[in-house]
């Protein structure tokens, strides 16, 4: 275990000296809006290296983690993570910065015929032969001393995510997928790093098409009200408010903490210390008048059926021309969210979010241009 700033940066120099790292971070996001990084594991040639970075941070304060992260910044190096997801939020939230290269294994087993979304324990038993013990996994990562079975489990994330590489890499390499692999975990990174403009949230709630223009003004304050009070307060969104009771409060519009105690799922905690805060944004919406979106059901919209389906014959021309599973090219909810895009989101309002999957990156080059010609 390596605990202190030192000991680190004596791992961090050993480990520049290779061209790969396998790696992945242990948190704890149950109660925080912000994830706590509880252990980062890294297996660089044959030393793999369980990083404390509490005890980091306690021995050197802020700087004392940089080593790693100017390691995992080098633009030589690759870094190989499986299902990455959170772990690139976190990256780049201690990182500032998203790694150069990112192998990561299960974009590469699925764009190499394993099947989607495989598991790590599951890939290392087809490929490797071996059984992992996965019973740590709901373990709290920030309480100290961490112990054996813990440690062992943390490792082993990493010893055969190390062995993995090589054998998909030469697979990768000969069906020339190698670059594509790298290009869809740059885009699933660069994701987790994107941040969406507070007033902007609102549209991307599920059953937003429920409220009219008058009561979208209100949903559009009280959506990017609660992001700003849970960033605030370190809390998870739910427990700030949950997203039907978002809706219930545009659709009601509350003038007094009396008519916010009658929303049952709202937390007598929120109405205590926020309510009035949340009342102005109430206030807001109202005084603001109605929106110019009008959103509806889009499985209600009279052309729907037939676009998502002529998306989805898009989307497998491209998967049979890169020799790939078309979910990997559109799933169902990417081919929702572009014509979502397309169809309710306004030009004005496009211009400051993040484009759709399918818009973007490898994505993008092969579909935006047919996919607008269709819409258009």
């Amino acid at each position: 275990m390596i605990t202190s700033a030192a000991a680190l940066a004596d791992f961090c120099r050993t480990a520049q000296q290779h061209d790969f790292l396998a790696v992945d971070t242990e948190f704890v996001r149950t109660r925080t809006y912000y994830a706590r990084l509880g252990l980062v594991q890294v297996k660089a040639g044959e030393v793999t290296a369980l990083i404390d970075p509490v005890a980091v941070h306690a021995d050197a304060g802020e700087t004392g983690m940089a080593p790693l992260w100017q390691l995992f910044s080098d633009p030589k190096m690759t870094l190989v993570i499986h299902a990455g997801g959170e772990d690139y939020e976190i990256l780049h939230q201690h990182m500032g910065q998203l790694p150069n290269a990112i192998f990561d294994s299960q974009i590469a087993s699925a764009m190499l015929g394993d099947g989607d979304a495989m598991g790590y324990a599951a890939l290392v038993e087809q490929r490797l032969g071996v059984a992992i013990d996965k019973s740590q996994s709901r373990t709290d990562w920030m309480k100290r001393p961490l112990d054996v079975e813990q440690l062992d489990y943390a490792a082993a994330d990493v010893f055969y995510l190390h062995q993995l590489y090589p054998q998909l890499l030469d697979l990768a390499l000969a069906q020339e997928k190698h670059q594509l692999i790298l290009q869809e975990g740059a885009w699933q990174a660069h994701k987790r790093a994107q941040t969406i403009a507070d007033e902007w949230l609102f549209l991307y709630l599920g059953n937003a098409w429920q409220c009219n223009t008058e009561q979208l003004s209100v949903l559009r304050e009280v959506v990017a009200w609660r992001q700003q009070r849970a960033r605030h307060s370190d809390l998870p969104l739910g427990f700030i408010a949950k997203e039907h009771v978002l809706l219930d409060i545009a659709r009601q519009q509350p003038d007094s903490k009396n008519k916010l105690r009658q929303f049952a799922d709202l937390s007598p905690v929120t109405i205590k210390y926020a309510g009035d805060s949340l009342l102005e944004a109430v206030a807001r919406g109202k005084a603001n008048g109605p929106l110019a979106i009008n959103l509806q059901r889009l499985t209600d919209l009279p052309n729907y059926k037939a676009s998502f389906n002529a998306i989805k014959k898009i989307a497998q021309a491209a998967a049979d021309e890169l020799g790939i599973n078309v979910a990997m090219v559109a799933s169902r909810r990417q081919i929702n969210d572009v014509l979502h895009w397309c169809w309710q989101i306004p030009s004005h309002a496009q211009d400051q979010l993040p484009l759709p999957d399918l818009f973007a990156s490898w994505r993008g080059a092969k579909l935006k241009s047919s996919i607008e010609e269709l819409l258009n």
